[in-house]
């Protein structure tokens, strides 16, 4: 990835003639202006995340003023942000660098005699085991995406429960928050899924259009088909928009399916545990 990312940055930057180097392979004479690239920490972010790694870019340039590292950085951010990158060109795996700040403040380096800021950027990567994160299908949750995909344009993509590590823009990710079952008598219970969903757009004004827009389609609809063959659906409650963080963690929508279901029926045998998401069982 580091290579790639590399490439990336000398083919997008013209004005630093190649110059993308190694944390050790610069000096005070190294001809600036130049960028050095570092890999950082990995992490577990939420299970339907995964494994992040973390790079950061830094800028440096001569000692007269900020300007040009100002520049410098937001070539960078636009060099990177967002971009799908492939390692080992073609047919190799590819990945995704997500821009996630400045990294640390403005700097004046005179052991190098330059000024430099630096930018962090995150890949998603595959687990040592050399797989994404797998989580059980849900039936409701497969519904709602073949529901969603009806709605959207043929660009998009619809994910189910993780982000792969290969996964584009634009795109939505549904996932199982929690589960919750109710008491309705002696025969029927009341069973509600709770979902999250996150919207990903190729620029932040389609990303918020797009998730605005699905809001409105789930109040509009009102029930998923579940099973056409035996006419058998999901009904649609509370759908509701909101303003994370970060969208790849947080989501911007939220809503719960519902449907009452027979104790006694088969039909439901995820109805304990789905998804390997522990249920808030409440039985009245």
């Amino acid at each position: 990835m580091r290579a790639e990312i590399q490439a990336r940055l000398i083919a997008q930057l013209p004005e630093i003639g190649g110059r993308c180097y190694q944390l050790h392979e610069v000096s005070s004479s190294t001809p600036k202006p130049y960028l050095v690239l570092l890999q950082r920490k990995e992490e577990q972010e939420e299970p339907w995340r995964g494994l992040v790694r973390h790079y950061e870019v830094r800028c440096y340039s001569g000692m007269a003023s900020f300007h040009e590292v100002d520049a410098l950085m937001a070539k960078v951010k636009q060099a990177l942000d967002g971009q799908r990158l492939t390692e080992g060109g073609a047919g190799g795996a590819s990945f995704t660098c997500r821009y996630e700040g400045t990294h640390r403040s403005d700097e004046v380096d005179t052991t190098l005699s330059a000024i430099s800021r630096s930018a962090r950027f995150s890949v998603q990567i595959k687990p040592s085991g050399g797989t994404d994160a797998a989580t059980a299908a849900d039936p409701w949750v497969e519904a709602l995406a073949k529901w969603t995909s009806l709605q959207l344009p043929s660009e998009w993509k619809v994910y189910r429960n993780t982000w792969p590590v290969d996964y584009l823009a634009p795109s939505i990710l549904w996932r199982l928050n929690d589960v919750e079952m109710r008491d309705q008598g002696s025969v029927l219970c009341q069973l509600k899924k709770k979902i999250t969903g996150h919207v990903l757009g190729r620029t932040l004004a389609e990303q918020n259009s797009k998730a605005t827009e699905m809001v409105s389609k789930l109040i509009g609809a009102k029930k998923i088909m579940l099973d056409e063959a035996n006419k058998r659906y999901v009904t649609i409650v509370g759908p509701a928009l909101h303003t994370p963080k970060d969208e790849m963690i947080e989501g911007q929508l939220t809503l719960t399916l519902s449907r009452m279901v027979d104790r006694r029926s088969r039909d439901e045998p995820t109805a304990v545990l789905i998804g390997g998401v522990k249920p808030n069982a409440i039985i009245e």
